[in-house]
């Protein structure tokens, strides 16, 4: 009888790939796998994990295993590993925080939260001109992330790239599509509303697009609120939903 492997037996892209299919939202996907990490890393004295994810036109993502790594990892600083290592494509590592000249703010802060050291790794995710990533791992010892500590959490960075770069690319075409249909159903009550005004005034449809926008500029709201409250004095029952 084959014995079942245990989960640390298990090749670490196999358990981000699994993660993934259990975890369709992107922010729970990156929790477990900065949890994930932690785990497959432990061995190295690191306490925890966090993943920061730069996208265009998106606001920047702050995960970690715990909530206080990923409130670390998104907290005003000007700079810090993380930053650093993004900002140069090359680890950036701490090894005693307490005497940390570089970065006084942060390393005031990752102290209050039990962090010594930290190691921030770029992610080498196929498409490095559209979407940026690091993985810092943290322990609380002071003088940890020795060569082959940091060898690791490079290693481990590696690994998750592939996966990680298939969650990003699934999240920004659920993104379009939610766009998409955003849009479609805005400009659907716009154009009932403007077919009701064209119908109570016996003008052009450029004409009652016109007093939408009318309103819209003089009550200083949105055309597609206007919209729906034209639509919405005529009949409740018109519905803009599109379904998938």
């Amino acid at each position: 009888m084959e014995m079942e492997k245990s989960p640390s037996a298990v090749p670490l892209p196999f358990r981000v790939q699994e993660l993934l299919l259990r975890y369709p939202d992107l922010e729970t996907f990156l929790e477990s796998l900065a949890s994930l990490i932690t785990g497959h890393l432990t061995e190295r004295n690191i306490m925890g994990a966090s993943l920061m994810i730069v996208r265009p036109r998106r606001q920047p993502l702050h995960v970690g295993s715990i909530p206080s790594l990923a409130e670390l990892q998104r907290g005003p600083h000007a700079e810090d590993p993380a930053r650093r290592a993004m900002a140069s494509r090359v680890p950036a590592v701490v090894r005693d925080l307490a005497n940390e000249l570089r970065w006084s703010g942060y390393s005031r802060a990752a102290l209050g939260r039990g962090v010594a050291a930290a190691a921030a790794v770029p992610v080498p995710v196929p498409e490095p001109e559209t979407t940026a990533a690091v993985l810092t791992g943290y322990s609380g010892s002071p003088g940890a992330f020795g060569p082959e500590a940091v060898r690791a959490v490079e290693s481990a960075a590696a690994e998750i790239a592939a996966p990680l770069a298939l969650a990003l690319r699934l999240d920004a075409q659920t993104h379009r599509a939610n766009n998409l249909q955003a849009v479609l159903e805005s400009r659907t009550v716009v154009d009932l509303a403007a077919g009701i005004i064209m119908a109570q005034n016996n003008c052009s449809q450029q004409s009652a697009v016109e007093i939408l926008r009318s309103v819209s500029n003089s009550r200083n709201v949105k055309v597609r609120d206007v919209a729906a409250g034209v639509v919405a004095v005529v009949s409740d029952r018109v519905s803009t939903h599109f379904e998938e």
